[in-house]
């Protein structure tokens, strides 16, 4: 079996957001069970096309082979029968349904990993259709994707590799005997309106006595970051820091994470990568959030009053066992069943592509 994924975004390391960290872990999981994957995405940091079109370019630094192309969608055909592929796996990007169509003009079997929810980025509409398999990765998804468009998708969550994200002796804090870490911060990933950063700020100034902990993902346009680090220097408890490839020493320095976000997260990949780490999750009860965050945490509604989320981040830091004890439980299980989620879509694609 031999699986293309596509999208438009770029990967890494030019981007380090949720789907670019699940296709990268998914593509070393999908090799560990002997199968063979690559990643076709864009250059652009929008994905947006350029004049010179199908033009790629391509390097195995990852682990596995990646192609970058400045329209993914028109060098699409050419990668796919260059590189064989068995099955080709459509995912979330910033106009999926021209990279769906040009997928199947190869001949070749196509899947739709749908990540988010949103609708204005499809560049059209999706369709109930014998010659599409729609994944989501998770309920939430697939469920508001049925409503939307009549979609029936198959959950195949995203897979977390456990030795990347646990914070050990390297970490800037030390390990507790379970692996996770004793840190002092409340962190904060991606500052951005959507991921409720302006609540950040508020708790922030509403709990002086918190340390604070700011770390980037998505790129940030210049003027939007400078606002914010001049904010975060006004407050004095909130450090702030560049996007980092490793994520194991920010655990090691944090002991809550928070997670506001205002748009409908279809997963939640950073609530797993800090439960691992037996941080407790403060979290929006949005989209997929409430059942990743689970026991390991407490969730409350992003418009609730600031004293109520204070109020909540206040007892997971001084009593955070318990949820924190509770949410390594639930993360070490989902890292465990990685071999079950990759056999689950391994075996979908092989009977999609028999079809």
């Amino acid at each position: 079996m031999r699986v293309l994924f596509v999208s438009n975004y770029p990967h890494l390391p030019e981007i380090r957001g949720g789907l670019q960290t699940t296709t990268h872990d998914l593509c070393l999981a999908v090799q560990a069970l002997g199968a063979h994957a690559a990643v076709l995405c864009g250059m652009d940091e929008h994905g947006r096309a350029r004049e010179d079109g199908a033009s790629t370019a391509f390097d195995d630094s990852l682990g596995y082979r990646t192609l970058r192309a400045h329209s993914p969608d028109q060098a699409l055909p050419l990668v796919a029968g260059a590189w064989d592929a068995t099955a080709i796996v459509v995912q979330s990007g910033t106009a999926l349904a021209p990279m769906v169509r040009s997928s199947l003009q190869t001949g070749r079997a196509t899947a739709v990993y749908l990540h988010n929810v949103e609708t204005h980025q499809l560049g059209g509409m999706l369709v109930p259709d014998p010659s599409l398999l729609y994944l989501a990765n998770s309920r939430f998804t697939a469920e508001r994707w049925r409503a939307l468009c009549g979609l029936s998708c198959a959950v195949i969550p995203p897979v977390v590799a456990l030795d990347s994200y646990l914070a050990g002796p390297g970490g800037q804090s030390s390990p507790d005997k379970h692996g996770g870490t004793k840190g002092d911060k409340v962190l904060f990933v991606n500052p951005v309106p959507i991921k409720g950063v302006e609540l950040m700020f508020a708790l922030a100034a509403a709990c002086p006595e918190l340390p604070f902990l700011v770390v980037e993902s998505w790129n940030l346009e210049p003027h939007w970051r400078a606002h914010c680090r001049h904010r975060a220097q006004q407050l004095g408890n909130v450090q702030w820091c560049a996007a980092t490839a490793d994520m194991r020493p920010v655990y090691a320095q944090s002991r809550v994470l928070l997670m506001p976000s205002v748009w409908e997260e279809s997963f939640g990949r950073t609530v797993v990568e800090a439960q691992l780490n037996g941080l407790p999750v403060l979290a929006s009860a949005r989209g997929a959030l409430p059942e990743i965050v689970g026991a390991g945490g407490l969730t409350l509604e992003p418009h609730a009053p600031t004293q109520a989320w204070a109020s909540a981040l206040r007892r997971l830091y001084v009593d955070q066992e318990g949820a924190g004890e509770r949410g390594r439980q639930q993360a070490h299980g989902h890292c465990a069943a990685t071999p079950l989620i990759v056999a689950d879509l391994l075996s979908l694609l092989s009977a999609h592509a028999a079809r």
